[in-house]
């Protein structure tokens, strides 16, 4: 099965776009994939037996989703926490995908800023592409 999602943190976290569910659950055990698309009406891998959580996201809205891109966020870092495998993703695992993966790496601390966090997540999946305002969500969370 190919592997065109990444680990984002520990082999614990997994990022990706939605046709590559079904590989980040067969291929490392997932217990929770969070679900960035606002189009979606329900697990991308039907057969998942992970717990699916919708964060229903806009891939182009122009309007601010902060607190739903908190949600997801909290929800990776919950289930991280909790010593859980999670996976997330959008459509193709860049724009909303890349914006929860920058915000995950500043919640856990191993990031210290938001460019910090952008560049190490487009270092591990470099088709990351956060738009203006994805960006401008990340600064109204995490702007200290």
């Amino acid at each position: 099965m190919d592997r065109n999602y990444h680990s984002l943190h520990e082999n614990r976290i997994f990022m990706g776009g939605a046709k590559d569910v079904e590989a980040m659950e067969k291929n490392e055990g997932i217990d929770v994939v969070i679900d960035l698309r606002e189009e979606s009406t329900g697990c991308a891998y039907p057969e998942s037996k992970a717990k699916w959580i919708k964060v229903p996201l806009g891939d182009n809205s122009t309007e601010s989703e902060h607190l739903l891109f908190k949600e997801a966020i909290d929800e990776v870092v919950n289930a991280y926490n909790a010593g859980q495998k999670v996976a997330f993703h959008c459509g193709g695992g860049k724009g909303r995908t890349g914006t929860v993966a920058a915000g995950t790496l500043l919640a856990l601390g191993i990031s210290k800023d938001i460019d910090e966090a952008e560049a190490a997540a487009k270092s591990i999946r470099p088709i990351i592409d956060i738009k203006p305002v994805q960006k401008d969500a990340l600064k109204k969370l995490f702007s200290y």
